[in-house]
């Protein structure tokens, strides 16, 4: 009875011992085949999802708003993609009252279906008509600054956020910004 219990604990022993390394190799050996979450997003400007007293958006001209994919390795263990977006443009107040951007606000929300008023390009066909709207939008604050004379003051920034997809496929995302609209296409593969 006595080499039995023996035998049994170094069995158990070297299994645990080979959970223990299948656990601490295993992922390094996976990990180019199986890519986890994207890296945490870069913010230069700070983001809020809370909306109020806003008088100055008058002060804002946007030329150009870009969004791109950076990380979007989406799989059966990722469906977050890391996304870029680029907003430029032109501030412009009255003397003495210097403009800035003071945050972003973003507004997200899913289309149920389709509507003219939520849809700045109506299609009818399915494949072009976006599952869900993210709304960008820089809001401003002026601080008094007796140097500022009324000229227009040129920005541009890039902000980082992570996404999550919707569902297997294709998901058509509609960014919107002060007018611009951006349609970006990710792809959740099983």
């Amino acid at each position: 009875m006595r080499p039995n219990l023996k035998s049994f604990f170094w069995i158990v022993l070297g299994g645990l011992c080979l959970v223990g390394a299948c656990y601490l190799i295993l992922p390094g050996l996976l990990h180019p085949f199986i890519k986890g979450e994207p890296r945490e997003p870069i913010v230069e400007i700070p983001v809020t999802g809370d909306i109020g007293w806003w008088t100055y958006q008058e002060s804002l001209r946007v030329d150009s708003f870009k969004v791109e994919v950076v990380e979007g390795e989406l799989n059966l263990f990722n469906n977050l993609s890391l996304i870029r977006y680029t907003i430029k443009g032109e501030l412009l107040n009255d003397n003495h009252w210097r403009p800035s951007i003071k945050n972003i606000h973003l507004s997200q929300r899913l289309l149920t279906r389709p509507s003219v008023d939520s849809n700045p390009r109506p299609n009818t066909d399915k494949a072009e008509r976006p599952e869900a709207i993210i709304e960008v939008t820089p809001v401003i604050e002026v601080t008094q600054d007796e140097s500022y004379r009324g000229e227009e003051i040129e920005f541009k920034f890039t902000n980082e956020m992570k996404l999550q997809s919707l569902h297997w496929g294709t998901n058509l995302i509609r960014f919107v910004c002060m007018g611009n609209v951006h349609d970006l296409t990710i792809v959740q593969r099983k």
